[in-house]
């Protein structure tokens, strides 16, 4: 077919508009994603600095009420009336830190916040004070809480993550001892396997978890049990926020469980490359940070 050379520039002079107008509609879709970004980027940041803030300013009060109710218990037991009621006060205001701590440390880990900080952890020490203040709550209960460590006078260094180590085994004893019948007792244990990895064990002898539930009870915000009647309180959080830190750590969490014969959760933690140049030890609930190594 023949074309005129008229009929084919007006041809290409079209194509040639319809290109550019396709360029310039492109270009402005762009310009529409990098401000669409910009605005994501700021979200993301304001997301961060309010979650930042709003922590501290509800665990510097909640850490006060804490630390006064503990001084009244100590100082008013020649009064056995005050020094229940300051023994309450503490044990529920510990309770809200706890529950409000997994809410902070779930909302981070769902906008990828948590990182790792590793550091010579005493692991021994944080275990008990993680024992520690969880026994007054499981007291109430009429349920005992036993530590058995690796034998060693030396202390028990590691290297990871101090509180997410804190936070992985608080859930997983908070959740046996409310689990646990009263009378009972809850097994905690910590020692270094063959291959030098980490290995914290919480045996409970609850009513136990049948096994098609294994893998459903780590999902955030699953319950076994739902609606106003439910027996055992809580969010269901705990569980998945302790598989989150232990996959963050490297790490795994085993379950052992079946119905009437309570449950046994293992976490094994391998030795991280130390990298912060800190080592940690744990005293009273606090983290303390050391430059170097003290030596024996």
């Amino acid at each position: 077919m023949d074309v005129r050379d008229d009929e084919l520039i007006q041809e290409l002079t079209t194509r040639f508009a319809q290109s550019r107008k396709a360029f310039s509609d492109l270009s402005v879709v762009n310009s529409k994603l990098v401000e669409m970004n910009r605005r994501l980027e700021q979200s993301e940041a304001l997301k961060s600095n309010f979650l930042s803030n709003i922590r501290n300013e509800i665990n510097n009060p909640l850490n006060v009420i804490i630390g006064l109710a503990a001084e009244l218990a100590a100082s008013g037991r020649e009064d056995g009336e005050v020094a229940k009621m300051a023994s309450l006060i503490c044990s529920e205001a510990g309770n809200l830190d706890f529950q409000l701590r997994n809410i902070f440390m779930a909302a981070e880990l769902e906008a990828g916040e948590v990182d790792p900080h590793i550091a010579h952890v005493d692991v021994a020490a944080v275990l008990k004070d993680v024992v520690e203040v969880l026994r007054y709550s499981a007291s109430r209960k009429s349920v005992g809480i036993e530590l058995k460590l690796q034998r060693g006078s030396e202390p028990l260094l590691f290297a990871t993550d101090a509180e997410k180590l804190q936070v992985i085994v608080s859930n997983l004893l908070a959740n046996a001892v409310e689990f646990s019948p009263p009378g009972d007792v809850v097994h905690v244990s910590l020692a270094l396997d063959v291959e030098g990895r980490l290995v914290v064990a919480v045996r409970d002898r609850g009513r136990g978890i049948a096994e098609e539930d294994h893998k459903r009870i780590f999902d955030r915000f699953v319950q076994l049990e739902s609606g106003t009647t439910r027996s055992h309180p809580g969010h269901g959080l705990g569980l998945s926020i302790a598989r989150a830190l232990a996959d963050l750590l490297q790490g795994t969490i085993a379950l052992e469980s079946a119905p009437g014969e309570g449950a046994l959760f293992t976490v094994v933690i391998p030795h991280n490359s130390f990298a912060d140049g800190e080592n940690v030890f744990t005293e009273g609930g606090s983290l303390f940070l050391f430059d170097e190594m003290s030596e024996k």
